[in-house]
């Protein structure tokens, strides 16, 4: 499968929650045991797992700690973490715990000295950049502040040795109306970075269009809201990108024996 299909989940006050388009006073909650939702996944194929700490993206600690350090021990997924990552000790703290990536992007605003640093220690392969994007602007700081041109950032960040962004259109993550991949394809070509699309994926429609479409450089989509409210499964998700790779397959016989 080219495109990896990374579940997520985003805690707050150690709860299970979706914000619409970022705001914490607009925040779905469900009532779900993570460790076990987590073990779900992995049983229907999922090889990663995206885990947001928004106690920490907001400024603050919280209960949320507790369930992703168990997520990290009970399940065999690759931990990819982000939220509240904004010093170098924040990072060793969740590299030691077991946290296989991380996400980075406040910390890359206010702090880029130490990101240069988290980059030579740790390796480009375990950080990766939050490039959120709201009404053209990078959002960042819980997506409550804006800090400039998200392209000049992403190519910026490249130059210095970033290889992964996750991509996030802020005003469509958990709408459920679709996933920006222009925008995100514009900071891929741009920057020559690998690609994870996060935001407004919300029925099997856009998983196609995503696997129709993917762009050099698309690398996954981080799948939320949708999974947690059953519109589809991860086994189905994968199931229709495996499709679309034999019918692409296919075609490609047909053009070379023609």
């Amino acid at each position: 499968m080219a495109l990896e299909l990374i579940p997520s989940l985003d805690f707050l006050q150690g709860q299970v929650v979706r914000l619409i388009q970022g705001d914490p006073r607009r925040r779905i909650v469900y009532e779900i045991d993570p460790v076990e939702q987590a073990l779900r996944w992995a049983e229907e194929g999922a090889r990663w797992l995206h885990v947001v700490h928004l106690d920490g993206a907001f400024g603050a600690g919280g209960a949320s700690a507790t369930w992703i350090v168990r997520l990290i021990r009970e399940t065999p997924l690759a931990i990819q973490l982000g939220g509240g990552l904004r010093t170098l000790e924040d990072l060793e703290r969740a590299f030691e715990l077991g946290v296989r990536r991380a996400v980075v992007g406040t910390m890359a605003v206010r702090d880029p000295a130490a990101l240069e640093i988290a980059l030579a220690r740790f390796g480009p392969e375990r950080l990766v950049l939050a490039v959120e994007v709201r009404e053209e602007q990078l959002a960042v700081a819980g997506w409550q502040e804006v800090a400039g041109d998200p392209l000049t950032f992403a190519r910026k960040w490249a130059a210095r040795g970033v290889r992964w962004v996750l991509y996030t259109s802020v005003l469509r993550d958990g709408t459920l109306t679709g996933p920006d991949l222009k925008g995100a394809a514009e900071v891929a070509r741009t920057a020559g970075v690998r690609v994870l699309v996060s935001g407004g994926i919300g029925d099997l429609s856009h998983i196609e269009e995503a696997g129709r479409h993917a762009f050099p450089g698309m690398a996954g989509l981080i799948l939320g809201r949708a999974l947690h409210e059953r519109r589809f499964t991860l086994r189905e998700a994968i199931a229709r990108l495996r499709d679309l790779e034999g019918e692409d397959h296919a075609t490609a016989r047909l053009s070379s024996a023609g």
